[in-house]
Formats: C-alpha cells, structure tokens, sequence
C-alpha cells in the first residue's frame, strides 16, 4: 500500500513539474489577458462566453485597418502549446511594437483571438489528464460545428460530435464570435502533428474558391518556419474526412476566403533541429519553390491531429501525452517565437496577396 502511495505521489511530482515549468494554467492565461488589457493601450478584453467563461482579445490600433484577422487557439485541451504559442504572439504584439512586422500588422489588421477555447477540461489537463481532448460533456468541439456535421460516437478515440450541431456553449461561444466579427482570415491552432491546412476536412475536395492564394502563404510559411509540415487541402493530408470541423465551417458557411489550421508539434520531430541543420543554400532553395504537397508523404502521417481519428485515450499513457502534444521547458521558448513568426508572416502574406489582386 505504501508503494503504491509513493509511486502515485511521484507520478503526481512529474506531472506538476511537467506543468508548472512553462505552462500557464487556465487562471495565469486569464490574469495575463488582464494584465495585457492595462498595460497594451490598443489591447481590450471582452466575454465570448461567460459559462464556461471564456475570455477574446480584441487589438486594433489603427481605425482605418484594412483587414481583420480572427485565430483560435485551445480547442484540444491536450495541446497546451496552442494557447501558450498566442500568449507568446500577443505579447509581442503589444511589447515589440517598433518591430517592422508587428508596426505594419498593427497598421493594416484588427484581430480577435480566443486563447483557451476549452477551458473546463484544461483545468483538468493541468490537473494531470494530459491526454483529455474532449469538452467537459465529452465532446470533440472540433465536430461539433455545422458544417457537413454528421454524429459520430467514440468515446474511447475522443471524437464525439455532440447529439446535433453547436450542442456545446464553446462551439456557440466561437460561432457567435465569428459572425459579430467578420473577419477576413481565420485560423486555429493545434498540436499533435505538424500541418498547414487548407479546407476542405469533410471531404477530400479542394476549396472551390482562393485555393491558389491560400496555398502561396502556407508554402512561404512552411518554407521558412516548418519544413517538415503536410501542406495543403486538410483531409488529403491526413488521409481521414473530419465533418463538423472549425476550418470548414469558417470557410464554407461564413465565406472567410482564407481559412487555415496549423498543427505546430509533433513528438517525435524536433523541427527545431531540423531548421538549425539546413544550411543556407537549402534553405534558399526551399523557401524559393512552390511545393506541390498534395502527394507528399512524411514518415508522421500516422499521427493525433485535430482531424484524424487514430488516436485513443488509452494509447498512450498521461506521460507520453504531454510529450507527444506539447515540447518541454527545454523547446517551449523556441517553439513560442517559431510559431509566433509563423502567424507574423501568415498576415503579412495575406496583404501581399489581397495587393497583387
């Protein structure tokens, strides 16, 4: 019996030390957008839902902007690292204001985020259920939206839809947020794979419209930031139809002409690495193509993105979890400014391609 309480409390130990060493919890995030809120002047803070609370970030500092931007970070509770990657990105916003990219970002966008679109069940991932991707009623939000939605029922692989579209207060909350905004690109953010996607997830057909453009910015981007990411129409990629997802409801009904999601980690690639490795000729030569991503085959394509169903709650245990979703404390700085110059560079893509228009 005494073993046994040992080895629980030092399970416990890991998991807490895992967690405190960079991560923030749900109550840190919200005292940080409040914080942002006092100290960034162009920075407010509304209530896209007050049960579950969860928090939007508004930033606009110029009236006359040209564009609006909305990203979504948080769906999947597992992948702490997408929320933390947009904690990392505001603040750079707000505090690195002379940075050129940041000053014509500022200029030429308003942008809405939504840091922990989960909320519920991240208190519970940061209790110690590292592998949880549901809400707390079971469901996946990421099929929960009404867009080709269909019911699905797998408790153990986590992919539950919900008994009829938006049946959930979170997928209502973004809905809703959505539409009161308007934007003219969307983006959500997950771990678990490394991806840029484009819609369609229901079907393995490619966007009837702007597939070109969309595809021009996540080539530049995965050039320069993820040379290792499935680029391209989201189910082609992952070789799985997901309905009821985010990226097809934001492209397919409420017209957003250009919708993404972005899969930042993957356990098993150090993309930090791999970028450090490449030498400057190759890395010129990347950046430069068009690559045709279609047909590309990576030795990750069996992986637990926000789309593909091959994952189950008892694969892996609450350990191999955080490892698989979220890098360490020794990766975390360097995979927050990746991934923030990602989104820099994904904006400012998209005002080179509404220019060239």
């Amino acid at each position: 019996m005494k073993i046994a309480i040992i080895v629980l409390l030092s399970l416990s130990l890991v998991f807490a030390t895992k967690f405190s060493s960079k991560y923030h919890t749900t109550a840190e995030i919200n005292e940080e957008l409040e914080s942002l809120s006092r100290s960034c002047s162009f920075l407010s803070l509304s209530n896209a839902s007050d049960s579950p609370l969860i928090k939007e970030v508004n930033i606009n500092r110029n009236q006359n902007k040209k564009y609006r931007a909305y990203i979504l970070f948080g769906e999947h509770p597992r992948e702490l690292i997408s929320p933390e990657s947009g904690i990392h990105f505001l603040n750079d916003l707000c505090f690195e204001k002379t940075d050129p990219k940041n000053k014509q970002i500022l200029d030429d966008f308003e942008l809405r985020m939504i840091l922990n679109a989960n909320p519920l069940s991240r208190q519970k991932v940061e209790g110690g259920e590292y592998c949880l991707r549901e809400n707390e009623n079971g469901v996946d939000i990421n099929r929960n939206y009404d867009a080709h939605w269909e019911k699905v029922q797998d408790d153990v692989r986590q992919v539950t839809s919900g008994p009829n579209p938006f049946s959930e207060p979170e997928t209502r909350a973004v809905r809703d947020s959505l539409k009161a905004f308007n934007p003219d690109i969307f983006l959500t953010v997950h771990s678990g794979t490394l991806g840029m996607f484009t819609p369609h997830a229901y079907s393995t057909d490619a966007a009837e419209q702007n597939e070109d453009k969309m595809m021009d910015i996540l080539n530049d981007i995965s050039g320069k930031y993820c040379p290792s990411c499935d680029v391209g129409v989201a189910s082609q990629a992952i070789g799985y139809l997901a309905p009821g997802s985010c990226v097809d409801y934001a492209y397919d009904e409420l017209k957003i002409r250009y919708s993404f999601a972005f899969e930042i980690y993957h356990g098993s690639i150090n993309l930090e690495e791999q970028l450090k490795s490449r030498t400057h000729s190759s890395f010129l030569q990347l950046t430069g193509q068009q690559q045709s991503t279609k047909n590309r085959k990576f030795e990750h394509n069996n992986n637990h993105s926000c789309f593909l169903q091959t994952s189950s709650k008892y694969d892996m245990s609450k350990e191999e979890c955080f490892d698989y979703f979220n890098p360490d404390s020794s990766q975390y700085d360097w995979y927050v400014q990746n991934w923030t110059e990602a989104y820099q560079e994904m904006l400012l893509k998209l005002v080179q391609e509404e220019q060239q228009s």
